[in-house]
């Protein structure tokens, strides 16, 4: 098996234009075609992949490709350029050129690669590459877009688990010339997976040592059919450098490298904050008529205005303990307004959480006790000013416990009810980033009028 060859096969995310491109499309348009080269030389590969991907002409998008002279440098620019650009430079360029780009890039780029050309380029591509080169795109695209099998490599280190440590140190000293290595997995003779060593316990090992006796046979994997977006999560939250790819047999097909992932990650992070840029896109007032605005914005004030609704007709039932002490009025801003403050602070934790992988759907038992435990303490700190306040100031021990033991329970509740409706919407299926604040700040303002009036009305006796 050869050893890990790490690539990073995500395309440009890169929407703004960079502060050179302006002054190297000037320099193509004057012809100054030997000080272009020179500075498309030194440039990094992503740099130029964003100049060429903020070219309007595909032409000029070719001739500037056509000024790379390194192949490797042309093959770090071709991966983290559009589709539009890949086709249109692999369509016109020489056969012999368009194979020596393809050739020096990681498997699972080539695949990706390839998939964004129109079946005719790619066909052609494909039936001029390397016969051992050709199995392994077609095996990669065996697999369903979007899933670990897609993006994997295929080209990883292992060894046979009647390797000794001293033999294994020897191999990867010799292939981390080529490429590193970050861990030593080890595999029995049909390719099963049955550990994994970290370098440093291969070097504190006696030589002699088999690494059957070295290894750890619990090996973080994903199979070739998990979403690309969970093996993100699980490589974040384990905090590994590269997790393998195995089958139903427990075969090891292939691995996966951080730098591998980074396009899904920020892909996760973009759709997100796309999908709230959409509802606020719809409610933009300088870009749309007013009625447009007015619909867009009427739907999202549905919830708290019901919310309003059930608040005053709970209100009404309470009147009478209001008029009779009506001291109580005057906190009712500061208990509801710190509760919900308390739920945007926890709705934006849970939210984050649940984007980054950092929250599951079954850490919500766990995620429940510590917002619980949080509330507690933050609640019992308020409560406890807001107690001492209404007993200096009102001189009423009754009126201190109750606001006291209010905005103790409102923030407790607040917290809960945060921490719970954003992983209930993503068990759903629905986004938890746009719908999950209206809902909570309704939800814990009409739960704590009733909260607070129900401890007033008991308390008093009223």
């Amino acid at each position: 098996m050869s050893a890990i060859v790490v690539d990073d096969p995500h395309p440009s995310t890169q929407t703004k234009q960079p502060k050179f491109a302006e002054t190297i499309h000037r320099l193509y348009r004057k012809g100054a075609t030997a000080h272009l080269a020179r500075v498309i030389e030194r440039l990094p590969a992503t740099d130029v992949a964003q100049v060429i991907n903020s070219s309007l002409d595909p032409k000029e998008a070719m001739d500037i490709f056509e000024l790379i002279n390194c192949p490797m440098q042309a093959s770090a620019t071709i991966k983290d350029l559009s589709e539009e650009f890949q086709n249109y430079i692999f369509s016109h360029c020489s056969l012999e050129q368009a194979i020596q780009i393809l050739e020096r890039l990681a498997s699972d780029v080539r695949v990706k690669v390839i998939n964004n050309l129109s079946t005719k380029v790619g066909n052609r591509l494909m039936e001029a590459l390397q016969q051992a080169t050709q199995i392994e795109v077609n095996n990669l695209l065996r697999y369903q877009p979007n899933t670990a099998g897609a993006l994997m490599t295929s080209r990883f280190f292992a060894l046979p688990d009647t390797t000794t440590a001293g033999s294994a140190v020897h191999i990867v000293r010799e292939l981390s010339k080529q490429s590193p290595v970050f861990y030593a997995y080890m595999v029995d003779s049909e390719n099963r997976l049955k550990g994994v060593s970290s370098l440093r316990q291969l070097l504190l090992s006696p030589p002699d040592r088999p690494i059957s006796e070295i290894v750890d046979p619990d090996v973080h994997t994903v199979h070739v059919s998990t979403p690309q977006r969970e093996v993100a999560r699980k490589v974040t939250r384990n905090r590994l450098l590269a997790i393998p790819v195995v089958d139903d047999q427990g075969v090891m097909c292939g691995i996966i490298t951080v730098k591998d992932l980074i396009h899904v990650i920020r892909a996760a992070d973009m759709q997100s904050q796309q999908k709230i840029a959409d509802v606020y896109a719809k409610l933009d007032i300088m870009s749309h008529s007013f009625f447009h605005v007015a619909k867009s914005r009427i739907p999202w004030l549905i919830a708290p205005f019901m919310g309003g609704l059930v608040a005053a007709y709970i209100l009404s039932h309470y009147e009478h303990t209001l008029a009779t002490v009506i001291q109580l009025s005057f906190f009712m801003p500061m208990i509801f307004g710190m509760a919900g403050n308390v739920s945007n602070q926890t709705t934006t934790v849970a939210i984050r959480g649940l984007a980054t992988g950092n929250i599951r759907v079954k850490d919500y038992f766990s995620l429940l006790f510590k917002e619980t435990s949080v509330g507690f303490l933050v609640g019992g700190f308020y409560g406890v000013c807001l107690s001492t306040y209404a007993m200096v100031v009102f001189h009423s021990a009754t009126l201190a416990f109750v606001v006291g033991i209010s905005i103790l329970s409102n923030i407790v509740y607040a917290g809960v009810i945060a921490a719970s409706l954003p992983i209930l919407l993503q068990r759903m299926g629905h986004d938890p980033a746009v719908g999950g604040g209206p809902y909570v700040l309704t939800t814990v303002d009409v739960l704590g009028v009733i909260n607070y009036l129900l401890i007033a009305t008991v308390t008093y006796g009223l």
